[in-house]
């Protein structure tokens, strides 16, 4: 097994484990490194010790309880492994300079979204990386994008402002030109965008990368955009491309089909019964049932709208699709459609695809759905065209 991997299971056992006081030895000896060098491999590869990471992704999991639950921070110190609630003060505070009872109160109200409270862990050692990198500002990045072709860039509007990101330009940081943004899932490979227009912006960027022992990456073209350059010398560093399209529906009316023995209609929290029977029926994942339940306790994603298609009386589909609001764009992300347990799954399918497309566009909301790929699946180009969507972006994904 490589190094990467090791140090990727390593950082999957510090996030199972947000709320142990992890040694470096417990933590080397479950990804099966000897100790003598596993503290050198580990910063190499994010830019911290292993200590350093399991203490910041600690204090993120405990900032992520201080905004959705109302426990007092006696018990959250505690509960993840500080002595007193002092001491978790003095800590919580030397990271995101407050309290933790001035945190709470800043963010008081304001929804938690799945990006929230990433630490920036992967974002600081990627500047590390490329100092020639100059940092620039989201509103200009937003300026960038909302100028261009609001539809073509929606994922960046959204994604550069729900995530935790920065702006990096080769160019001037005064006037963006072209950039990347970075975004921090809490791992060690953080998600980088490429931003341009003209593919002699790409080439600068693309030699930069080629430093990375790992380049990973992703360039969001216009849909017939022909990058013959580009595309030979990604050829010359051995990377592969994944192409994916991003879906946008253009028109303003859609006719919602009807089918005997079907009903639609909006999810409520009188309805959880019925989401977790589909989750148990291979419907759904946990991580989706958990976050419609923090939608309806009102501590999730404000404008989620979970919707169901019932057959016979039971939940048979399910789509939760998402408002972003990021100045004049307001876009629904449809995010997934799932399906279980019936032999109509084309018609399921087209119900909800009509039904939800009717239902976002009452909000005056554009309707998106990211990369999706040439497959079958509800949520792959052919079915997102057979509903109306059109591609307004190709999404290049490169990785070795």
């Amino acid at each position: 097994m490589e190094n990467k991997n090791l140090i990727e299971k390593a950082i999957g056992f510090i996030q199972k484990n947000p709320k142990d006081n992890l040694s470096l030895q417990r933590i080397a000896d479950n990804a099966g490194f000897s100790l003598t060098y596993f503290d050198a491999i580990f910063r190499q590869h994010t830019g911290y010790s292993p200590v350093e990471y399991a203490r910041i992704y600690k204090l993120t999991r405990s900032a992520l309880e201080l905004r959705r639950t109302q426990r007092t921070v006696l018990e959250i110190a505690l509960d993840f492994g500080y002595a007193s609630p002092e001491s978790f003060t003095r800590a919580f505070k030397n990271f995101y300079s407050m309290t933790p009872s001035e945190y709470r109160e800043k963010y008081a109200g304001e929804a938690v979204t799945w990006h929230d409270l990433s630490g920036k862990i992967a974002i600081s050692h990627f500047r590390r990386s490329f100092p020639e990198l100059k940092v620039s500002d989201v509103d200009l990045a937003l300026d960038f994008c909302f100028t261009h072709n609001p539809l073509k860039y929606a994922e960046d509007i959204v994604g550069m402002t729900v995530a935790e990101s920065e702006i990096l330009t080769l160019g001037d940081p005064g006037s963006l030109a072209h950039f990347v943004y970075v975004s921090d899932y809490n791992s060690a490979e953080p998600a980088v965008m490429l931003i341009c227009e003209a593919e002699e912006d790409a080439l600068p960027y693309l030699k930069l990368f080629s430093k990375l022992t790992d380049p990973r990456f992703s360039i969001r073209r216009s849909v017939h955009a022909e990058w013959e350059t580009f595309d030979a010398e990604v050829a010359k560093l051995g990377l592969t491309c994944r192409y994916g399209y991003d879906m946008i529906y253009p028109k303003d009316t859609v006719t919602v089909p009807e089918y005997e023995g079907m009903e639609i209609r909006p999810l409520g929290v009188e309805d959880m019964g019925y989401i977790k029977a589909f989750k148990q029926n291979g419907g759904c994942a946990e991580c989706h049932v958990r976050a419609i339940q923090i939608h309806f306790d009102g501590k999730g994603n404000a404008g989620m709208k979970p919707m169901g298609v019932f057959e016979n009386g039971e939940l048979v589909c399910l789509a939760m699709p998402t408002l972003d609001q990021i100045r004049e764009l307001r876009k629904y992300d449809i995010g997934a459609i799932f399906t279980a347990g019936t032999i109509r799954e084309q018609n399921v399918i087209d119900l909800m695809w009509k039904y939800a497309i009717d239902s976002c566009l009452k909000d005056n909301a554009t309707i998106g759905n990211a990369n999706s790929a040439e497959d079958d699946s509800p949520l792959g180009v052919a079915a997102c065209e057979s509903v109306g969507l059109i591609k307004v972006a190709k999404n290049c994904g490169y990785r070795k």
